[in-house]
């Protein structure tokens, strides 16, 4: 309900939000002009009395009936002479009349469109529908994006993913706030001026009458006006003069009170009405009016409107999914491929294998997780989920535990789990329908599989275990998502070593030509397309762009396709890459960073050491042997020397007491804990069997001090990048 809430809100309506919003932050300019007015004086240390006896000084013929001070601090008088009756802007330090206010066309053209489409009564129910459309929009993000990071609560920890999706969610809630108070403001008003809620103004109290019938003092005789200092005053509406028990009704802020015309006694005192003061709050609120400084920013926020509807838009187009030819019905098809995904990607992947199983002779059926099926009792039934946030199911699969009990057919079943190691609950929702399918006595082809952050690797290798299941030869998935332009890189450098069973090496390379390097960190990601091969490696970054290179770590692996082209390349060879950024693996800021890496698993600790200038950094480093695999060896040193490396803990296999990074963890488990308590934020790269071993040994160290592995991930603290 609350994304497609969100999603269609935004959709149909978000043309008219980003009128209103560009609008109103025009109109947000007026109160800064406003304060800058040559009207506006100082108003210290001034009564009412003073402007009274002034003006009747210096305007003697100038019948004042109101005195009012506005939001901008100008003091104005309403009254008449032989020009006319008129408003008009009072010094009242020389007791001058300033011409008339003449409103400038544009912006009264923009607040009759801000206010109602320029249509008059008829445009304002329209406004209204904008109005809490964005309300809406903004419930409904703010519940989505506590959803995605596991709860309310959470809404103050960083936001992960990338791109759009991540801006989207990053700025949306950087903006919740001051956005909140501009839009419920800006409701009330609307729902004022259609009529639905009151102004306040019926109910103000019926005023008491004038005691005697007699000629009434000139108001600039009354000595309660002398006590009504200028700066207090919101208005002072004067009686009728042919009235006799007609009275003085002064205003200041939300007290109102009723003044005799002939003695100046206060007859009697009221509050402003409650709705009149909400009113004049939130018109505050969502003009600046009195607020300035809270205007132009409340005017700058409203500009973040057309980014929320744009890049809403965006990713929505991106999360549609693509519609191969060829498909069949579900309850005639031999393989029914259903999806669910959050941003869309998951659809690339199986719009791919609904492909090659056609290729393949296999009638298909594609389709969405969140429906209900009817299919042959021979079919297969293939399910590609992602999980959203902590453990969510996605947008695109979101009914389908509820939906699976009306299911009929598919004796088997395969689950392909998408999601990101970053995040605490990687492939849940995955988990979830594996065990739902088990529950209802279908038949599981393969184990459970995952896909981590969009692999094509894991992907082709899901792909060879599924086709000898189907009976298919030769099942092929080299599917490789939409990648950023890639560009020509040539090696400059290499650093080679001879190693135990395959050689490695550290390479560096640079832009071919004149170009500039982009933007990247150590530990963003090198994505490598060989020619003999459309789908792309990609290996962590050993450096960041002020260093001036790409710098690999590489070994040679046994029928590698990527890894070996770069271990043949020399000096002045090119390759096509391109540069994906990984912010999901940074090392903490303002705590210390505990970096386990083991072989090739070490790049991108290299780079965030050699980066490093006072945070406290301990490295696990797990090698072969140290005078065949010891990369960075003299810069290790280097390192310790100089501080950026607090603890370095080597792990030779072959040679002296042959341990593993496990093994030292277990050993320097006091530092470890007392890193933790600290706040550490625990790195690992290397390997999927090596990182299962350390994550064991950081859950037990971590429960020593009443931590656990799942509470470090849950918080950021424990990050992976793993092959």
């Amino acid at each position: 309900m609350w994304r497609a809430s969100h999603r269609w809100s935004g959709i149909v309506l978000g043309g008219l939000l980003i009128f209103l919003s560009v609008t109103g932050a025009i109109l947000s300019v007026d109160p800064v002009l406003k304060r800058f007015d040559r009207n506006v004086h100082t108003l210290e240390g001034l009564t009412v009395g003073d402007v009274l006896r002034l003006s009747q000084k210096k305007n003697p013929y100038f019948e004042i009936d109101r005195i009012r001070v506005d939001y901008s601090g100008r003091v104005l008088l309403r009254g008449a002479d032989a020009a006319g009756s008129r408003e008009v802007p009072f010094n009242p330090a020389n007791g001058r009349l300033a011409r008339k206010d003449k409103p400038s066309p544009f912006m009264d053209l923009m607040l009759s469109l801000h206010r109602n489409l320029a249509l008059g009564p008829a445009g304002r129910p329209i406004t209204l529908v904008s109005v809490l459309t964005m309300l809406v929009l903004m419930i409904s993000g703010v519940t989505l994006l506590a959803r995605r990071l596991g709860g309310f609560s959470r809404l103050l920890t960083r936001v992960k993913g990338r791109g759009w999706d991540k801006w989207h969610s990053w700025v949306g809630r950087l903006m919740i706030l001051p956005l909140l108070v501009t839009v419920i403001s800006g409701t009330w008003m609307s729902l004022v001026s259609n009529g639905l809620l009151s102004s306040g103004v019926d109910s103000i109290a019926v005023p008491p009458e004038t005691l005697s019938e007699a000629d009434p003092m000139q108001a600039s005789e009354l000595a309660i006006f002398d006590t009504v200092a200028l700066t207090d005053l919101t208005e002072l509406v004067f009686p009728i003069y042919s009235d006799w028990w007609d009275v003085y009704v002064l205003r200041q802020g939300g007290v109102l009170t009723y003044i005799d015309r002939e003695t100046g006694d206060v007859l009697s005192t009221n509050a402003v009405p409650f709705m009149t003061r909400v009113l004049d709050l939130f018109t505050l609120l969502h003009t600046g009016q009195g607020a300035s400084v809270w205007g132009a920013i409340a005017g700058l926020i409203s500009l973040s409107v057309p980014f929320f509807t744009i890049t809403g838009v965006v990713i929505w187009l991106r999360r549609r999914h693509p519609r191969p030819r060829g498909m069949v019905a579900a309850s005639v098809a031999d393989t029914v491929i259903l999806v669910g995904s959050e941003t869309g990607t998951t659809w690339g992947f199986a719009s791919h294998l609904a492909k090659r199983l056609r290729d393949a002779g296999q009638t298909v059926h594609l389709g969405t997780m969140n429906a209900t099926y009817k299919m042959r009792d021979d079919a297969t039934l293939l399910i590609l989920a992602a999980t959203y946030g902590d453990g969510t199911p996605p947008s695109g699969g979101n009914q389908f535990l509820a939906r699976l009990p009306n299911y009929q057919g598919g004796a088997q079943f395969s689950v392909l789990g998408f999601g990101d190691k970053g995040f605490p609950a990687y492939c849940a929702f995955a988990e979830q329908c594996q065990a739902a399918l088990s529950e209802t006595g279908r038949q599981s082809l393969l184990p459970l599989a995952d896909i981590n952050r969009r692999s094509s690797q894991a992907f082709s290798a899901w792909g060879h275990a599924l086709g000898p299941a189907l009976h298919l030869q030769g099942l092929v998935l080299d599917y490789s998502p939409p990648r950023p332009r890639t560009r020509e890189f040539v090696l400059i450098d290499r650093e080679d070593f001879a190693g135990i069973g395959a050689t490695s090496a550290i390479l560096r390379f640079q832009v071919l030509g004149k170009g500039r390097l982009p933007r990247f960190q150590a530990g963003d990601l090198f994505g490598i397309l060989p020619k003999s091969d459309p789908v792309a490696r990609l290996y962590s970054l050993a450096s960041s762009r002020r260093e001036g290179v790409v710098e690999l770590c590489i070994a040679r692996v046994e029928d590698g396709i990527c890894s070996n082209v770069l271990m043949d390349m020399h000096p002045g060879d090119h390759i096509d890459a391109y540069i994906e950024p990984n912010p999901d693996f940074r090392p903490a800021r303002k705590a210390p960073t505990i970096m386990i890496g083991a072989g090739t698993g070490i790049a991108p600790f290299a780079g965030m050491i050699r980066q490093n200038s006072t945070q406290p950094m301990e490295l696990f480093f797990g090698l072969r042997h140290p005078d065949h695999d010891f990369y960075y060896r003299s810069a290790i040193t280097q390192w310790q020397s100089d501080g950026r490396l607090t603890g370095f803990h080597p792990a030779f296999s072959r040679h002296g007491d042959m341990t593993y990074v496990q093994d030292r963890l277990r050993g320097a488990r006091e530092t470890v804990a007392q890193h933790l308590l600290q706040g550490a934020t625990v790195m690992v790269c290397g390997s999927s069997r090596m990182a299962q071993a350390v994550a064991h040994e950081i859950d037990i160290i971590s429960a020593s001090i009443g931590l656990s592995l799942a509470e470090l991930r849950q918080h950021g603290r424990y990050l992976e990048d793993i092959y």
